[in-house]
């Protein structure tokens, strides 16, 4: 499946409810993180329209996502960049395993980021350890008394489901597919990113 750079827009806009009076500025945020080169590969120059696919539109949603819990652009590209695979293969296993009938505790569902704005600071090599994606059972050990968080700098966990859900909402709203046709495209899509 492809997305124009329109659609694009349109369906993070509806993922993050902005305002029609506030689209002008939403669009700049986007054409930041353009001008930063992310996601990398789409921009082609004046006179020639970006192409999106699944893999630039998750980024760039995933982008959103920090910018939300409080990230600057520079920072949230500079570490998605730095985990892209890692993401990309956690939010796979997410669409992958809504399959599965029974809710385990055990399926990797929460996006755990570290929120400092001194990670870009920090030695690159330790950044796969400020940002992984766990279940309930991990979340529930972060989050108790017996919990290794004592020392952490602050964190958010983002749902990846609830991510993915405004995502295909926003896709199905704008693109006037259907949920099926959607949902085998993005299958298939995840299935080749395992």
């Amino acid at each position: 499946m492809e997305f124009t750079y329109k659609e694009i827009q349109e369906i993070l806009s509806q993922k993050h409810n902005i305002d029609d009076a506030n689209r002008t500025a939403f669009r700049g945020r986007i054409q930041h993180m353009q001008r930063l080169g992310f996601p990398t590969g789409v921009n082609t120059g004046k006179g020639k329209p970006a192409v999106y696919s699944w893999h630039e539109l998750l980024l760039l949603g995933l982008a959103f996502e920090y910018l939300e819990i409080g990230s600057t652009p520079d920072r949230s590209i500079a570490e998605i960049i730095k985990i892209e695979d890692m993401l990309l293969a956690g939010v796979s296993k997410v669409i992958l395993a809504g399959e599965q009938a029974e809710q385990s505790e055990e399926i990797d569902y929460f996006l755990f980021a570290e929120l400092s704005a001194l990670l870009t600071l920090r030695s690159e090599d330790s950044w796969h350890q400020r940002c992984k994606i766990l279940s309930f059972k991990d979340i529930r050990q972060i989050l108790s008394s017996e919990g290794d968080d004592a020392y952490r700098s602050p964190y958010a966990i983002i749902d990846l489901r609830q991510f993915l859900g405004g995502i295909f909402v926003g896709v199905l709203s704008v693109c006037g597919i259907n949920n099926e046709i959607m949902a085998r495209d993005i299958r298939l899509w995840a299935s080749r990113q395992s």
